[in-house]
Order: structure tokens, then C-alpha cells, then sequence
């Protein structure tokens, strides 16, 4: 049965946060104990050095001609993750898992509820693999064990329409000219080290990561969006709360954007899961892993 990840105490401080205001409630994230400082990189907590941000482009490189982002939808369990090769894989929240078959790329997570379930997971980690943080999932695993952080590689997951240490603002915002490409239903980021748009799946925000790569080609696995009700690969029955039906259009019409900017940029966007909702915007099916 799904039941809720976040803590009663962080339902609080959510709900505190709104109260003052929309413009600045995702100050929450954050809070308390966490400060990070953009321009330099270091990060504090509890008042004491943590480490120092890295830039994703320091290990996303444009060096690479294939980049795989990988889901922890179902069809992941029929699928042969070792095809994909080492180095080349941006893990998203429990595909963090096949890390034991592959050496990801990184392993990215903006959702703070996954680090409450799941810290032990990316404790596990090796210290060598890169991570993709949100400043909430990098507060909330801090909060469990800052020790764990120390001397990982560490590039920042920042919302563009909710900064950190920034009010909220549009996508159509004058300072995002150069930075975001809109289009009708959607809005991604072609600088993602300056921030990412958030469309409701992690593996949205890593793929704006793999796009500012400019890979020949990127694999899209275990991005399923059709069977959210179903237990990820790596859970059973205990399995989480899933926002991606609630979320479906929004999500789609990112990828769709996404779609458009690989092609112009001559890019090949594939999906390897013979059940996801992104086969129906056009992106062709990849049958390499199975």
C-alpha cells in the first residue's frame, strides 16, 4: 500500500513556508540547516563546511556520444541494463539500484520524499559517482548523514522558477532569454547548470542535463508514465506515493519540447521501454536492450 514519505515535521515546515507567502515558500527547501552560496559553490550545514558544488558539465560532458537516462518505471526488470556500458547512464531515484550492474554517469534526485525512503540506497553509492542534487534532496540526506556526503562530486538540481535563495519567477522572465527555450505547452533549460525546468519526473530534469551534452544519441529507459500504479522495478508491495498520472500532460509535453530541440540539433532521442507513454509523441522504440 502507498503511504506518505515526507515526515510530519517536514509537513509543518511546508506548511509554514506557505503561509508567507508563494513567492518565497520554496525557501523551505532548504531549511533549516542549509546554505549554499551559487556564485562559489560551498555549501554549509549546521553552520560547518560540506562541500563544494561541481558543475554537471565537469562529468556530462560533451565528449560523449551516447547518454542513457534511466527510469525506475516496471519494464526496467525486462530490460538488459549492461548493454547500455559504464559511464553513460544518468541514473533517476531507484534505477540508483542498477548501480551494482553498471557505473553510472550520475545518479540524480530532486525529490526529498525518495532520500526519506530510500537514503540508505545513495549512502551505498561509491563515493566516485557523480550526483544530480535538488537543494531539498540535498538538505534531507544531509539531515540523515551529512558524513556520507563528504568528498562526493556534487552538481546542483536548481528549479528555475523557484531559485534557490530567489523569489519565484515566470519562464518568461527577461534574465531566462538565453537560458530557456519555451514552446507552446513547455519549457525546458539549455543551460542546466543555471537551473533546470521542473515538469514533474526527475528523469525530465536529467535529460535536460544529457541535452546540454550534445551526445549523438540519448537512450531513454525505464521512463514508462503509463504504468504508475504498478511498483517500480526495485519495490514490492510497500511501494511510494506516485504523482505521474496526476502530472501526465505536463510531463509529456516536456518531452515532446525535449523531442524537438534533440532533432534540431541532430541529436537521436529513443525510448527503450516497449510500454511507455512517450512512444505516442513520436519518439521511436529502441529494442538494443532487450
Amino acid at each position: 500500500m502507498a503511504r506518505s514519505d515526507r515526515p510530519f515535521t517536514r509537513k509543518l515546515v511546508r506548511l509554514g513556508f506557505q503561509l508567507l507567502g508563494r513567492d518565497r515558500a520554496h525557501r523551505q527547501d532548504i531549511w533549516p540547516g542549509l546554505a549554499i552560496n551559487r556564485d562559489s559553490g560551498r555549501v554549509q550545514w549546521r553552520g560547518h563546511e560540506l562541500l563544494t558544488l561541481r558543475k554537471a558539465t565537469d562529468f556530462v560532458t560533451s565528449e560523449m556520444p551516447l547518454i542513457a537516462v534511466i527510469g525506475s518505471g516496471p519494464s526496467i526488470k525486462d530490460q538488459n541494463i549492461e548493454k547500455i556500458g559504464d559511464g553513460r547512464a544518468i541514473l533517476c531515484n531507484g534505477a540508483a539500484s542498477l548501480a551494482d550492474r553498471i557505473i553510472p554517469l550520475a545518479v540524480a534526485v530532486e525529490d526529498e520524499r525518495f532520500v526519506f525512503r530510500h537514503c540508505a540506497m545513495l549512502i551505498g553509492l561509491p563515493d566516485s559517482v557523480p550526483l544530480l542534487l535538488s537543494p531539498a534532496a540535498l538538505r534531507a540526506w544531509a539531515a540523515q548523514d551529512d558524513a556520507s556526503l563528504k568528498g562526493r562530486q556534487i552538481a546542483l538540481i536548481d528549479n528555475l522558477a523557484k531559485p534557490l535563495n530567489g523569489p519565484r519567477r515566470s519562464m518568461a522572465a527577461a534574465d531566462l532569454r538565453d537560458t530557456v527555450i519555451r514552446g507552446p505547452r513547455a519549457a525546458l533549460s539549455l543551460r542546466p547548470d543555471d537551473g533546470v525546468v521542473i515538469a514533474g519526473t526527475v528523469a525530465f530534469s536529467a535529460l535536460q542535463f544529457a541535452l546540454a551534452a550534445q551526445p549523438d544519441r540519448i537512450l531513454l529507459a525505464g521512463i514508462d508514465l503509463s504504468n504508475d500504479q504498478q511498483p517500480r522495478f526495485y519495490e514490492g508491495d510497500d511501494r511510494a506515493p506516485s504523482g505521474l498520472g496526476a502530472g501526465l500532460d505536463r510531463i509529456l509535453a516536456g518531452f515532446d519540447l525535449a523531442r524537438q530541440v534533440a532533432s534540431k540539433r541532430g541529436c537521436t532521442l529513443a525510448c527503450a521501454s516497449p510500454v511507455s507513454a512517450l512512444l505516442s509523441l513520436g519518439i521511436p522504440l529502441d529494442r538494443s536492450l532487450m
